[in-house]
Parts: C-alpha cells; structure tokens; sequence
C-alpha cells in the first residue's frame, strides 16, 4: 500500500529537504495554512521499504490519512 499524508512545514524546500532520497519519489504538494500533502506511490514504498519512508516522515508532525490520527514528530 502507498503513504498519503499530510504534513506541517513551513516550505516545500523543507518537506523535501526531511524526505532525503525519497522526496524524488513522492509526489509533494502544497495545501492551505502551511500544510504539504505527500503521496509516496506502492511501488516506491516496496523499493525503498516502509520503515526508511516512515522514518522520514516522522521528522514532521503529520497527519496519516490511512489511520486518521496525528503524528507527532519521532
């Protein structure tokens, strides 16, 4: 399965900067009020593994829009 989340940063410089390697990978977008959607399709999930994308992720207090819960930074 994918990740969709949603992210707060304070720029797109910062999702991708936090996501590393995986940000090429993952489709990031913004949303109003300094939020940031990103996507990270299957295939890139299973390439690269859930942990190391989740790993990244959890640099940010996210919304996983698979559980419906916030996150709060790792």
């Amino acid at each position: 399965m994918g990740i969709q989340v949603v992210v707060v940063a304070a720029s797109h410089a910062e999702v991708v900067e936090k996501l590393g390697s995986a940000a090429p990978f993952a489709e990031i977008f913004p949303l109003p009020e300094g939020y940031f959607g990103i996507s990270v399709p299957f295939k890139v999930v299973d390439d690269i593994g859930e942990q190391v994308v989740l790993g990244r992720i959890s640099a940010f207090n996210y919304f996983d829009l698979w559980a419906g819960e916030w996150k709060s930074p790792a």
